[in-house]
């Protein structure tokens, strides 16, 4: 497994499958309280550098581009590829092996593209922020 510098991994988070293929989480990601990432026996799963997983959230064996949000209470199921600086809207459900644009809004059980970004999203307002993070720094 590998957790890039500066990924905040929240309380609760349960990262499970390395034995079964490579967990990959890029630099500067939020793993946010109770999400559960894990994957199947020869499978992978990649989160790419700035990603979000928003509380609650069950990421599965899938890729995540860079800049990409998952909000609350989603779930990506394996082998799906959602772009970079795409959103996954709460409580939407990524099927197995779909594949999505970059900049792309996904919603709906399951979920589709729903609309599309003219530029990656900003953090969502409940995500750490750069004053957050350094508070939390100061007080480990």
């Amino acid at each position: 497994m590998v957790i890039g510098a500066r990924t905040v991994v929240g309380a609760g988070v349960k990262i499970i499958g390395d034995s079964h293929g490579p967990v990959r989480i890029g630099a500067d990601v939020q793993i946010l309280e109770n999400s559960v990432l894990h994957l199947l026996p020869d499978n992978e799963l990649v989160i790419e550098d700035d990603a979000v997983i928003g509380p609650g959230s069950m990421i599965h064996g899938c890729f995540m581009g860079a800049g990409s949000i998952v909000e609350a209470g989603a779930i990506v199921c394996d082998g799906s590829r959602v772009g970079p600086g795409s959103i996954v809207r709460a409580g939407a459900c990524v099927k197995q092996r779909s594949e999505f644009p970059p900049l792309a809004i996904l919603d709906g059980f399951p979920a589709r593209q729903v609309g599309s970004l003219d530029e990656p999203p900003e953090p969502p307002p409940w995500a750490f922020t750069a004053g957050s993070l350094a508070t939390l720094a100061r007080i480990r």
